[in-house]
């Protein structure tokens, strides 16, 4: 658009530079409606003699409007480019802020669904570190009661093995304390000696 909106102006430039030369110079800048045929002299066949030189010389200024007119029609090509090329813009930049606010949505609800998911996962993590601590603690309560197992269990085993020896030898001992007994009371009373 930049590059025909300068071609524009220049082709305005033209059109006045070639006006002005024109009005300068006498010369009609109106199109010829009808080729008008080359006037012979001597002989039909003969084409007519013409000088390029000398004040004389005019040109052909029955095809001058011409010139102007193909200038004119080009800057008028670049004038419906001109706008035929806004009316694409302004179509593409609609298609473009439609599409645009499309991707935005979709990038929003990902985004949302992305932080939602943290969330979520941040729960997950929570409640599996809570998880591993209680099972941690529980594996050290399980290790703890089997250590008072083993405790007893050799505690046990060692009553098991001693008791009946440990229940004669108490018997001995109350046995013999009921006769200590027995024997201070006599002595208390006198009736021993």
């Amino acid at each position: 658009v930049k590059d025909d909106t300068t071609a524009i102006g220049i082709l305005e430039e033209a059109i006045a530079a070639l006006t002005r030369f024109y009005a300068k110079n006498d010369i009609a800048l109106g199109l010829i409606s009808k080729k008008q045929a080359p006037e012979y002299t001597v002989d039909k066949d003969k084409a007519p003699e013409t000088s390029w030189s000398g004040a004389d010389y005019t040109g052909r200024k029955e095809e001058t409007g011409g010139v102007v007119a193909i200038v004119e029609m080009i800057k008028e090509d670049l004038q419906k480019e001109i706008a035929a090329a806004k009316k694409d813009d302004a179509a593409g930049q609609a298609q473009y802020e439609k599409e645009r606010g499309a991707l935005q949505e979709t990038l929003d609800a990902q985004l949302a669904l992305k932080l939602a998911k943290e969330q979520e996962l941040n729960e997950v993590e929570t409640r599996i570190a809570d998880t591993e601590a209680h099972k941690d603690a529980k594996t050290n309560d399980l290790a703890a009661e089997n250590d008072l197992q083993a405790s007893l269990l050799t505690d046990c085993t060692w009553v098991k093995t001693h008791f009946d020896s440990r229940r004669e030898k108490r018997k001995a001992e109350m046995d013999g304390l009921v006769e200590a007994k027995g024997y201070l009371a006599g002595v208390e009373a006198g009736t021993e000696v």
